[in-house]
């Protein structure tokens, strides 16, 4: 026996990490965890606690399952699992009570009532040492009886509602697709419109993936993790020359090479199959030779007599034709009878068999007790089993058309009385397995070229193409990859759908095989187990049956030996059969084995003229009694009540034999979709790392293409207008010097010089226009700039930074890379970071700012209001200024302009809330700022003026407020993919990043279900880097790796916008936004789950032309009135996103503070 659990200190230690991880939600570690306890102790003392605790977990699971289907596979294995002890019997009992009403199956109802009557009998009196034994156990028993009791009454119900009407299924409530539009069907149609528009060798083009060039995209998004798994996926490829692989989810982790091999190993290790303990009783189906000779006969009955005369009197020549037709088993030489009855009959006994075949429910004893009638029936007419070999009748189905008409009712009775159909919810299981796998199955070949340089797609993805599903995943080495996508049709946008059907992909990066489809796969395994059991059920029920069927053989003996004694008596002196067995009873009694009681049983039933067969009896001195009173039954009755009873038990078998085969269906189609699950398709790790890449590169396509047309068209119209102008003025000055020189011959050479002059100005003009048309780039591409550090220069920050002014010393070179040219051009950095690059620093305040802090007229400006109280909401920031409360010197206190004084004194005496302070303050405020903000700026240079300003809250002891709270410290790293270089750069400081709002919107509506994280992660990869060739570098680009050497406790997000954003844009976008990120996943240096959460958020409302601000207090977002703390409610975070799209608001500067910080 094995171990059990309380007596191994390391089992029970995982078993409490597996209810720690059950805690916290992480139900498929801890299901792991606890199937390997399993395996060790399922045979244990104490095993139900590893029962009961799975049940419980695939309970947790069901609830978090979306399909319906697959709740059903959980449900049945929490009955499987409560199946184990008789403790578990209320959970098992409610389990079944759930799988009756939503299968609609009353076969669960008289379980669930039989589970329930047991649980009820049953009292643990186990006294356990271990006190979490202990204490579970106890749980058990609180409210068992009542629950119980309940369960019973409602079984009872819904079977008695069964007998008047058939029970129904629970039906499943389906979300219309209506309600849940696709977020990105417009990104998808930008997308699909673009791909239309390239030519053929373009998208050819577009099949063939650089290995060197996805393995950089990686190391950008996912650093070394993501390359290794690449990696190892790779070399997964190399090695088996295939994708696919089966693998056991148990603790065994064997892997397969075939399906067949992994179903033998669940059949052989894991009690996926039963097998009854003797062979001689396992039930077999017919054999697919006899399967087919069944329909394609014609079935008309036979004329017995004459067909007799014919064996009889022709021998040679029946067995001549009957030779012929020995492959279908019919023959048309058999003389037929007119007999419409039996016609009948045999048509009907046709269609019952071929059902029966279809379903695969015919066994061989069904077979068997058919084929008895014809041999009995012919031989009636003295025509040998002999005979009847030599014709192969006894191996045809058209032997049955020699029967009669009462041999034929019989055979259609018992074929009638077959249950075909079994409502164990094995449909809906194998119907949620086939959504799941159509979900997540690749049916795409993704091959590769001889050199492993290039992964080739599959070529039908460039046109339309219902690709079948592929579960081995054979590799295919392509020698030339020209060649093999030349020969492919180019023709609709099939490969856009793939690519946006990125949902579909798992997004952890190389999770380990074992946990993919884990809970799945662990409940099918526990629902193969559980048909398994009502196999054992069924085979100890015939069993059972065939014992009772040895008694009533003995009843029978006894009654030929009392026969064989009266030969040599009188009759006077015989015994009458009903004597005899009742004291054969008398003898039997002290016995209590089950062959007596079965013995009992069978003289009982032959004596009482039973129509039912009796396989147990409550009292035994009641069940002699009624055998004592059968003493004057006749022997003929006797007999005849034998005979009965042995067509009864046949029969029985027989419906016991239809019903294994029915059971073991249900088996084997689990088992097969159990190891359809049990498929890892190496494919879906490689997918993984490829959609991202090849979405990320279409999308980065059609973002340039669309910039480049909109400057191109942009230049056109500067060019005809300016052309137009300066064309009527050149001409009416050339038309007036001509003049000139006509009417006064002494300027004729000066006029002409002047004139030749002004055509030789027209030309260089159109040539310059021309020149600027092919080297401009559109601003409104942010996804391809590229960083050059020069040589002896410190680098300056990235352009996507909110760069104080005292980190930078001279500006870096900025180029744009160029969709049709080679070459790198360069581009004039925005407006808004050159006015967040030109602010004043810490150190050195410039004069104007000074002059600004002296005085000036206050006037209202939205974005200093707004872009202030987001800041005033941030905890860390309340909290830093109420324990600094004077930060500076006396000495120092002329530098701290009188309004900031004012602000922070305020804010931490709590008067900022006192009615019109506020107010005031801003006033004060803006007139201190008002040279430095201009009426028309936007939030991110208010907010950068506002962060300048307060570097002057600092003493000689501590940095100032903004260092401590705002500052990122940063420095970029790269490894020269061509070279392998890894330069070194110096530090950096900026308040935060700077991001392309509609970038943001086209990757979210693109990639779907992407978190913003990783959108800001992706656009930040397009910020290369040359490796330097004046510094021995090769002038390859490259991606950068962020590294922070300094967290801030305030992370700021800018968005930048274009003008006229739809109301559809801005929800989009706002969409994209998440209030909480972890920042470790933009930079390194990190620990993971460096999580940020959103507090304030300053939005523009273009229609009224202001910006807003929206704070988050007292768990609700709420958008705040103008010059006031007060404001209107906006609910949770859905509401904030509809309501920045309804009021045309864009997010402008999201404020994050450290989760840490906040709690």
């Amino acid at each position: 026996m094995a171990p059990s659990i309380l007596d191994d200190p390391e089992g029970l230690q995982l078993f409490m990490k597996a209810k720690e991880l059950v805690a916290n939600g992480e139900f498929i570690k801890a299901l792991e965890l606890i199937e390997d306890l399993m395996l060790a102790h399922k045979e244990g003392e104490a095993s139900w606690l590893l029962h009961a605790e799975q049940g419980d977990l695939f309970m947790k699971i069901s609830e978090t399952a979306e399909d319906p289907d697959l709740r059903t596979a959980y449900i049945l294995a929490i009955v499987e699992c409560c199946s184990q002890d008789v403790k578990l019997s209320r959970h098992r009992a409610q389990g079944l009570c759930d799988l009756g009403h939503r299968l609609g199956s009353v076969m669960f109802f008289k379980e669930c009532l039989e589970v329930a009557k047991q649980g009820l009998s049953f009292a643990d009196h186990t006294e356990y040492t271990n006190p979490l034994a202990r204490l579970l156990s106890q749980n058990l028993e609180v409210g068992k009886r009542e629950d119980l009791e309940r369960l019973i009454g409602e079984a009872e119900f819904m079977i008695a509602e069964s007998k008047t009407s058939p029970l129904t299924q629970s039906e499943a409530k389906v979300l219309d697709p209506k309600e849940s539009p696709d977020p990105r069907e417009n990104v998808v149609k930008t997308l699909k419109a673009y791909w239309m528009g390239l030519d053929a060798q373009s998208k050819r083009d577009f099949m063939k993936v650089s290995i060197e060039k996805l393995r950089f995209f990686i190391e950008g998004v996912h650093n070394r993790e993501g390359v290794d798994a690449l990696e190892n996926v790779l070399a997964f490829a190399r090695e088996r020359k295939k994708w696919s692989v089966w693998a056991c989810r148990t603790l065994c982790l064997m892997e397969f090479s075939t399906a067949e091999e992994c179903k033998t190993h669940l059949e052989q290790e894991h009690a996926a199959d039963f097998k009854p303990c003797s062979e001689k009783d396992i039930v077999e189906r017919i054999g697919k030779k006899w399967a087919h000779k069944i329909p394609v006969g014609g079935w008309e009955p036979v004329d017995t007599v004459a067909a007799v005369e014919m064996i009889k009197n022709q021998l040679a020549h029946v067995k001549a034709f009957t030779s012929k037709s020995k492959k279908n088993g019919w023959s048309t030489e058999w003389p037929l009878a007119a007999d419409e009855e039996r016609l009948n009959l045999l048509q009907e006994i046709k269609l019952l068999l071929v059902s029966l075949c279809d379903r695969k429910l015919l066994s061989c004893s069904v077979r068997d007790w058919v084929m008895r009638f014809p041999a009995k029936h012919l031989g009636k007419f003295e025509v040998s089993r002999e005979s009847l070999i030599d014709v192969h009748l006894l191996d045809s189905p058209q032997s049955i058309c020699f029967l009669e008409r009462l041999d034929l009712i019989q055979i259609r009775n018992l074929l009638k009385n077959i249950k075909c159909e079994r409502r164990d919810g094995t449909d809906m299981v194998c119907r949620g397995v086939d959504s799941l796998l159509d979900r997540t199955r690749v049916k795409e070949n993704i091959d590769f070229d001889t050199h492993y340089s290039l992964v080739l797609l599959d070529k039908r993805l460039l046109k339309r193409s219902n690709a079948p599903f592929d579960d081995e995943g054979k590799i295919n080495l392509i020698d030339d990859p020209e060649t093999h996508y030349a020969e492919a049709k180019v023709q609709g946008d099939d490969i856009i759908s793939w690519l946006v059907d990125y949902d579909s992909v798992d997004k952890s990066i190389s999770r380990p095989v074992r946990e993919h489809n884990l809970g799945i796969w662990v409940a099918l395994l526990r629902d193969v187990q559980y048909s398994c059991r009502a196999l054992g059920t069924k085979y100890a029920k015939k069993r059972h049956v065939l014992d009772y069927e040895e008694a009533l053989a003995e009843v029978e003996k006894l009654c030929t030996s009392e026969d064989e004694r009266r030969r040599d008596l009188q009759e006077d002196q015989w015994k009458s059969y009903a004597s005899l067995l009742c004291d054969k009873c008398e003898e039997r009694v002290p016995g209590n084995s089950l062959s007596a009681k079965l013995f009992l049983c069978a003289v009982r039933d032959v004596l009482d003229g039973a129509w039912r067969l009796t396989f147990d009896f409550p009292d035994l001195e009641d069940c002699l009694n009624l055998i004592r009173e059968g003493k004057c039954f006749s022997d003929n009755m006797v007999l005849m009540s034998i005979d009965f009873l042995k067509s009864m038990v046949t029969d029985k078998v027989l419906l016991i034999d239809s019903k294994i085969l029915l059971i073991d269906n249900s088996r084997i189609r689990l088992l097969n979709n159990l190891t359809r699950l049990s498929v890892f398709d190496h494919r879906s790790y490689m997918l993984q790392l490829l959609k991202p890449f090849l979405l990320f590169e279409i999308v980065n396509m059609e973002s340039k293409a669309k910039a480049e047309a909109a400057e191109t068209m942009l230049l056109l119209n500067e060019e005809k207008s300016q052309a137009k102008k300066k064309t009527r003025s050149t001409k009416n000055e050339i038309v007036n010097m001509e003049s000139k020189a006509k009417t006064d011959p002494t300027d004729a050479a000066e006029a002409m010089i002047l004139i030749n002059g002004a055509k030789k100005s027209q030309a260089q003009k159109k040539k310059k226009a021309s020149s600027i048309k092919i080297t401009s780039t559109s601003s409104s591409s942010p996804l391809c700039t590229t960083v050059k550090h020069e040589h002896s220069v410190k680098p300056e920050p990235e352009e996507g930074s909110m760069v104080p002014e005292d980190t930078q010393e001279e500006p870096k070179k900025v180029d744009r890379s160029e969709i049709s040219s080679n070459a790198d051009i360069q581009e004039e950095p925005n407006k808004v970071d050159q006015d967040m690059q030109n602010m004043p620093g810490e150190d050195s305040q410039s004069g104007h700012l000074e002059q600004a802090f002296e005085g000036a007229a206050a006037r209202y400006n939205s974005a200093l209001d707004m872009t202030l109280k987001a800041l005033m909401n941030i905890n860390v920031l309340k909290e830093d200024l109420q324990y600094n409360k004077q930060p500076f010197h006396d000495d120092l206190e002329e530098q701290v302009p009188y309004a900031l004084q004012n602000l922070f004194s305020a804010v931490v005496s709590w008067e900022i809330k006192t009615e019109g302070v506020y107010s005031v303050i801003l006033s004060d405020l803006l007139a201190s700022l008002e040279e430095v903000i201009p009426m028309s700026s936007n939030a991110a240079e208010v907010l950068l003026t506002i962060l300048e300003s307060w570097h002057c809250w600092k003493n000689s002891e501590r940095k100032s407020l903004v260092t401590r709270l705002f500052t990122v410290e940063e420095f970029e790293w790269m490894r020269c993919r061509k070279c392998r270089r890894r330069p070194n750069h110096p530090e950096q400081s900026s308040y935060g990043i700077v991001m392309p709002a509609d970038s943001i919107r086209d990757l979210k509506c693109a990639f779907g279900d992407i978190k913003f994280v990783d959108i800001l992660k992706l656009i930040r990869l397009e910020l290369k880097m040359f490796c330097d060739i004046e510094t021995g570098g090769c002038g390859t680009r490259n991606f950068v790796q962020h590294v922070m050497s300094r967290r801030p406790l305030i992370f700021t997000i800018v968005l930048k916008w274009e003008n006229g954003e739809t109301e559809k844009e801005i929800s989009e976008t706002t969409n994209a936004l998440e209030w909480e990120i972890d920042i470790s996943k933009l930079y390194e240096g990190l620990d993971p789950n460096t999580n940020y959460r959103l507090v304030s958020m300053v939005g523009y409302n273009e229609e009224v032309e202001e910006h807003v601000c929206i704070v988050y207090e007292k768990n609700r977002w709420v958008n705040l009135r103008r010059e006031s703390l007060e404001g209107e409610v906006v609910g949770n975070w859905k509401s904030v996103v509809r309501f920045c799209g309804e009021r045309k608001v864009r997010p402008e500067i999201l404020l994050y503070e450290a989760a840490r910080s906040i709690a």
